[in-house]
């Protein structure tokens, strides 16, 4: 009896010193700082919990390694009837001067795009990952009421990198959320309001928009293990356009819209990750 008592508690040791081992790295929820990056017509305000632009960018304090989730609540009732004007939330994976993967001044590096708008009616998600990306579209309620858009254009390529999230109201708050998967092999976005769920950028599973090349997520871990900074920014000279489904013929919208006439707010930002550096 005593030597199988030894036996069990020898077993009980041996799974306890296993199971430590095999646990998945510690993560913290941090609630980033950030500076003004860049200013446009007025600088944004930096609040407790919440970030209001006019039109400029702000980008973290701090840099993220490992990153597992990203979460913000979104407000783009300020872009109402308002387009070609970019309410962005993105992050970028360097630590020192503003980079991006635009290609278009600033330099290169990764960049995974949770949310970028043309106003409040179109969406994208993008990453941009060793000079290829992958992106999805999807439309919001206001596609319903902006006469500057095809309704009809926009939802013949659904399901095909243009995903509905008509449920979504962009008159009110809702939240952005960002997972990755354990092995960075994936990535899901998320919005949700009111009950409402509506995934409208999922790596693995969805159809890519048109234009997409790449293929797989290969150096996205080894790129968590550098780090990442969160930027947000309300900015013009780039918006999605889905299925090129704006209406460009119509005298009435042919003009973009006026950048500093948008508001954007973006609140109660959170990022999972093993560190903040």
């Amino acid at each position: 009896m005593k030597q199988v008592l030894l036996s069990i508690i020898a077993s009980m040791m041996f799974f306890s010193c296993v199971s430590t081992d095999e646990e998945t790295i510690d993560s913290t929820t941090f609630t980033p700082k950030f500076d003004n990056d860049y200013t446009q017509c007025s600088t944004p305000i930096l609040g407790e919990s919440s970030i209001t632009f006019n039109a400029g960018r702000v980008r973290s304090v701090g840099v993220y390694k490992n990153i597992s989730k990203i979460t913000a609540t979104v407000d783009l009732s300020g872009l109402d009837n308002i387009n070609w004007v970019n309410a962005s939330f993105y992050m970028v994976n360097g630590s020192g001067e503003y980079c991006d993967a635009g290609e278009s001044g600033s330099p290169y590096c990764n960049e995974i795009d949770f949310l970028e708008t043309n106003g409040n009616v179109a969406t994208q998600t993008t990453i941009h990952l060793n000079h290829q990306q992958s992106y999805e579209y999807a439309y919001l309620h206001s596609l319903l009421t902006n006469p500057c858009w095809d309704q009809e254009k926009m939802k013949e390529s659904i399901n095909d990198g243009i995903y509905d999230a008509s449920v979504i109201d962009p008159t009110r708050p809702f939240d952005v959320i960002t997972e990755f998967a354990s092995d960075y092999s994936n990535m899901t976005t998320t919005f949700v309001q009111d009950g409402n769920t509506v995934v409208v950028y999922d790596f693995l599973k969805n159809a890519a928009a048109t234009g997409s090349g790449l293929q797989n997520l290969d150096g996205l871990a080894e790129s968590m293990e550098q780090g990442w900074k969160i930027v947000a920014s309300l900015w013009q000279g780039y918006s999605p356009n889905p299925n090129s489904s704006y209406r460009f013929d119509d005298p009435a919208c042919k003009e973009w819209s006026d950048v500093c006439s948008g508001k954007y707010i973006i609140s109660n930002i959170k990022v999972t990750a093993e560190a903040e550096l």
